[in-house]
């Protein structure tokens, strides 16, 4: 964007209006970047819309209980919150049709994603890397969207689509922060004027819909607001950078004397240290190519003039290979250890992507030599398209993680490398989606009886609890999400055991209300249209808590859903009409 209005600048007539001269036309390069100018009209679009969407989305998800809605409610709203994020940030008064239709597109693939996972309560850990990688793709594919936009052709000179890069990202953050601010100032007008006995804002907050608006349209109007002022978003853009810069010598020296550690020390402290060894030199690489980019800007003229810098820089690009090869090492161990599973999958996939950057950057430097800050600007186009290419392809229904581990995990078995004692059952069933109940389908038929036994005990268990009973009942965490009554009690270990082995809570938010030391009831819904149940516990001499009584409450629109006013239990006497010792009609006041 700089590089048109200094070009214009330039090339502006230096004489007076009646100097002779002619102003000279400006060609502009394919470096320069496009002056999109001012659109005011822009934020008040996106508020609007925003509020509608953010109110819409509360509407079909019921405030954010997932677990409980419909597949297309959630597809829907999936499409609505990717379509409205990508509109934000891509939208100009140059071609802003194109930008609706790539936001359409968007919030299409990431909605039916969402379709494709199936029922939101069934979703596993894979169904959720899975829209998380949806979300990946067209989030890559937006500053190339924006840079075809541009120019009105497909475009991958890395120039204008790393200064995209950077706009949407210092956007994306400056509005979330915006957010929070409008969110609490809400909050507190509420508070405020609930001191003077007016609580209509109160009551439309704890509602949630207003919450969710006031959220999206202070997300799109702040995005709106800043591009208009697009002076304040380069210099935060350089400002930024600059302060990145000067982090880089730094990780650069950490990194490296790593590096350097490890042929002394050895690989093994690494597994015996932390089970968290791949996350941690994950992220070690990421905020490397973080302060590389910083340091190599998005242009020629953006390159840190600092030798120690660049040096830095070099050093950052060049520790990434030793770093993702020995988090490639440890994936692999532990795959090799415990066999495949739906989040070791996407384990393997991060560090095929970090390693992809860290070749990359190697390659660069080797090849580009003095000019290796272009190379390595090239390099990140061409691994960003790759990547969302790539992402898109594992978020579509086309290769099933978990179909790949439920094989895996079925052949150690059958193979003897882990015994049916030691074999995870509830991951079998629980987190590999369908492709996990139909190895248990046939491992029921199993000729070993052991086998059998475990795969037919794991086929009826309602939850994943049902199959630890050797875990203390003071590590079962209480069930989630449920909202306890009086506030700040304490739910007792024997009472969540109970809860969790009934599988009460399991498919939607519940309430519990501690009525006394030795009595407790549930409430909670099973569905978005149905009624609340009920569930009376009490806790036996023991220590024990039993389940009493349990069903549906009555089925009047009023307390359909989950109640949310105050909770107690009464002693109640009345008075019913009873013909043939049946009771007719409600009870007489």
């Amino acid at each position: 964007m700089q590089g048109i209005r200094q070009a214009g600048r330039d090339g502006r007539h230096r004489g007076g209006p009646g100097g002779g001269q002619q102003p000279r036309r400006v060609e502009l390069g394919e470096e320069a970047g496009i002056d999109h100018g001012p659109w005011p009209a822009r934020a008040a679009v996106l508020a609007v819309l925003g509020a509608a969407t953010g109110i819409l989305i509360h509407q079909l998800t019921e405030g954010g209980a997932f677990e409980s809605e419909g597949r297309l409610d959630v597809s829907v709203a999936a499409f609505l919150g990717v379509s409205g994020i990508l509109l934000s940030l891509g939208l100009e008064r140059l071609r802003w049709r194109w930008a609706a239709m790539f936001a359409i597109a968007g919030g299409l693939a990431a909605g039916f994603v969402t379709w494709a996972n199936g029922a939101p309560g069934e979703w596993t850990a894979g169904e959720g890397w899975r829209f998380v990688s949806s979300i990946a793709a067209v989030v890559l594919a937006l500053p190339l969207f924006q840079a075809a936009r541009d120019r009105a052709r497909l475009d991958f000179s890395p120039s204008g689509i790393l200064a995209h890069i950077w706009t949407d990202l210092i956007l994306g953050v400056a509005a979330c922060a915006f957010v929070l601010v409008a969110i609490l100032l809400t909050v507190l007008l509420a508070a405020l004027f609930a001191l003077i006995g007016l609580d209509a804002l109160q009551t439309l907050i704890e509602k949630g819909w207003l919450l969710a608006a006031i959220a999206c349209a202070a997300f799109g109007g702040a995005i709106g607001l800043l591009r208009d002022r697009e002076g304040v978003v380069e210099t935060l853009q350089r400002v930024i950078r600059a302060i990145l810069s000067v982090l880089a010598p730094v990780l650069a020296a950490g990194l490296v004397l790593f590096v350097m550690s490890l042929p002394f020390t050895g690989l093994e402290p690494l597994w015996e240290s932390t089970k968290a060894t791949t996350p941690i030199l994950l992220v070690s690489i990421l905020g490397a190519i973080v302060l590389v980019n910083a340091v190599v800007g998005n242009n020629r003229e953006e390159v840190s003039h600092q030798r120690a810098v660049r040096a830095s820089a070099i050093a950052l690009a060049l520790v990434g290979v030793p770093l993702g090869g020995v988090a490639a090492v440890s994936t692999a161990k532990r795959i090799g250890q415990y066999g495949l599973t739906p989040d070791r999958l996407w384990a393997a996939v991060f560090v095929g992507a970090v390693l992809a950057f860290a070749i990359g950057y190697l390659v660069a430097i080797a090849w580009g030599r003095r000019s290796w800050p272009e190379a390595l600007r090239r390099i990140n186009v061409l691994i960003a398209a790759g990547l969302s290419v790539t992402t898109l392809f594992l978020a579509l229904p086309i290769v099933s993680f978990g179909a790949i581990s439920a094989r895996d995990q079925v052949a150690r078995l059958e193979q003897g490398r882990i015994a049916p004692e030691k074999f995870d059952w509830a991951a079998l069933r629980f987190d590999f989606g369908p492709a996990g109940r139909q190895a248990l389908q046939t491992l029921s038929r199993s000729p070993s009886a052991i086998i059998r036994s475990r795969a037919a005990e794991a086929l009826a268990a309602q939850n994943r609890w049902a199959l630890l009973p050797n875990v203390a009942e003071a590590s079962i965490p209480a069930p989630r999400p449920m909202v306890v009554t009086p506030a700040g009690a304490n739910v007792p270990p024997a009472l969540s055991a109970t809860i969790n082995k009934e599988g009460l809570c399991a498919a939607r938010s519940c309430r519990l209300l501690i009525d006394s030391p030795s009595q407790a009831v549930l409430l909670s819904v099973a569905c978005r249209e149905c009624a609340p149940d009920v569930a009376l516990f009490d806790r036996g001499s023991d220590g024990s808590w039993r389940l009493v009584s349990a069903g549906a409450g009555p089925a009047q629109p009023a307390v359909v859903g989950l109640p949310t006013g105050k909770i107690e239990v009464r002693t109640v006497t009345a008075r019913r009409i009873y013909v043939d010792g049946k009771p007719i009609g409600h009870a007489i006041e």
